[in-house]
């Protein structure tokens, strides 16, 4: 009897679904509020707090400064996961991300089995699933997941449904794409267009949907995607100064034809589609080098597939706005590419298809470590959340936590979300390099602690804590402790939260 290799175990005949519906969930879900909070992630954590703390959910603030960069609706999904589980957490941003995680290796999964068969559409799932970035951001508070998802969902729907065109399947079609644009902008309605142009083209396809039910079916799709913005307009916010339509076309149009920032060079994802597809960039690049000779025996789903990743690239290389991240939505159909490649006209046994087992367990493990045992370990004991807690644990022993003030001397924004402050608590930062500040600057910058109010703390960086504690004499301090991570690598986090409590 001959041994089952991995590829066959995960993608052969015999393989199912739930085998990969089990690995995302455990590789998604998994201590997925362990690791702190970092850079972007506080705007969603700074804009939903706001929310709350406003009682207005159709004006983001980040801050105290208007912020409607983005739609509302990413804001909208973790502030009810919040308000269900009773507290803004940082398992509470991130789960968006991570459902939506699982829905895309879902989509990717039915699109592949539409396109050609099991085979494809398992091996595609997997891939997906054992690509660094796609984790990464799936498990990562921001809307470039939800984006990526709706996409996916909306291709999906449409390979379902285009044999059956009628009012219902074109208005799913289009709701899901204005559900997208309510995550992260107009992207999420563009993508899925671009990618089933090609489609749409081939033999004329695109004749039959001239139908009215076809344009009756925009409506709806039309009054989701306006609501929220009308909302916005009519019902409060007397003094909020942003328009959330204007702002659509800004970030979205204007960032696209004149850019005000970054202005990635024009090889930016020449560089990075490649990074963002690892591990899988090793059998992306030669399937995408032997396409001009495979091309006269591609199935139309494949040529498809590839099309699609060069439109897709064309675009957003066209752009005057360019960033890494923004190539994420060509991942997955550069992975279905790459998968159709893997498996044309190859027996189970041939050596790319083995190899590509290999990679996947090894890829699912080795992000598994990463994501859900490491990062878990070296943020324990200590760090952000253990600082809050025994903060509040020590103060509160003298009077309620309600009933205590902070100033912020130009501590980390994500301390807030940890204390759950209000917008309100006010930042003083500090003027030239922190490192070359003095008892004697930090007193021009930050007059407040003069003041010595009983009921002020102040929190601030350990950086500061020497030159404080000449000022705040009388103070006792409570420090952030350093997490198991800090301490096995002996870093000296200068960055960490430092209280300072009247007595």
């Amino acid at each position: 009897m001959i041994q089952k290799t991995w590829s066959e175990r995960l993608w052969g005949d015999q393989s199912k679904f739930l085998y990969l519906f089990i690995a995302a969930c455990a590789l998604l879900f998994t201590f997925l509020g362990s690791r702190e909070i970092w850079t972007q992630e506080h705007r969603w954590a700074d804009i939903v707090s706001g929310m709350f703390f406003r009682h207005d959910f159709l004006h983001p603030y980040l801050g105290e400064s208007d912020y409607y960069d983005k739609p509302l609706l990413s804001y909208w999904l973790i502030a009810a996961i919040s308000y269900v589980s009773g507290q803004i957490s940082t398992w509470a941003l991130r789960l968006p991300s991570a459902c939506a995680g699982l829905l895309a290796v879902w989509s990717i999964y039915r699109i592949g089995l539409k396109m050609q068969n099991k085979r494809l559409g398992l091996l595609s799932g997997w891939m997906l699933l054992t690509t660094f970035y796609f984790i990464f951001w799936a498990k990562t508070s921001s809307a470039d997941m939800l984006n990526m998802a709706g996409s996916l969902f909306a291709v999906f729907w449409y390979f379902e449904k285009r044999e059956q065109p009628g009012w219902f399947n074109y208005a799913v079609f289009f709701v899901v794409l204005a559900l997208t644009a309510l995550c992260k902008g107009l992207i999420g309605a563009i993508v899925p267009l671009i990618v089933i142009f090609p489609d749409l083209v081939r033999q004329n396809e695109w004749k039959k949907h001239l139908r009215i039910s076809f344009l009756l079916a925009m409506i709806p799709a039309a009054l989701i995607y306006v609501f929220p913005f009308w909302a916005s307009d009519h019902f409060g916010g007397n003094n909020y100064g942003q328009s959330g339509l204007y702002l659509v076309y800004r970030e979205n149009v204007l960032r696209y034809f004149q850019p005000f920032d970054h202005k990635g060079p024009i090889y930016t994802y020449i560089l990075y589609l490649p990074i963002y597809l690892l591990p899988w960039a090793f059998f992306f690049i030669p399937s995408l080098a032997s396409l001009k000779s495979r091309w006269t025996s591609l199935s139309m789903g494949a040529r498809w597939m590839s099309w699609a990743v060069l439109l897709l690239f064309v675009f957003l290389t066209l752009s005057g706005s360019r960033r890494n991240y923004y190539i994420l939505p060509v991942v997955p159909f550069a992975i279905l590419m790459t998968a159709d490649w893997i498996l044309a006209g190859a027996s189970a046994f041939s050596k790319r298809n083995v190899w590509a087992g290999r990679v996947a367990v090894l890829s699912f493990v080795l992000l598994f470590m990463t994501f859900d045992v490491i990062q878990p370990l070296y943020y324990s004991g200590g760090g952000m959340s253990v600082f809050a807690r025994e903060l509040k644990a020590d103060v509160s022993q003298e009077k309620p936590w309600s009933e205590w003030q902070f100033a912020m001397l130009d501590a980390e924004s994500k301390v807030r979300f940890y204390l759950h402050l209000p917008p309100t608590v006010k930042d003083y930062p500090v003027k030239g390099p922190r490192d070359a500040q003095t008892s004697e600057t930090l007193l021009q910058a930050w007059p407040v602690i003069l003041q010595k109010n009983s009921n002020v703390i102040f929190v601030t960086r350990k950086m500061y804590e020497g030159q404080l504690q000449k000022i705040l004499v009388g103070y006792r301090v409570v420090e952030a402790r350093a997490s198991l991570g800090e301490r096995v690598m002996g870093r000296d986090n200068r960055n960490a939260p430092v209280a300072f409590i009247p007595k």
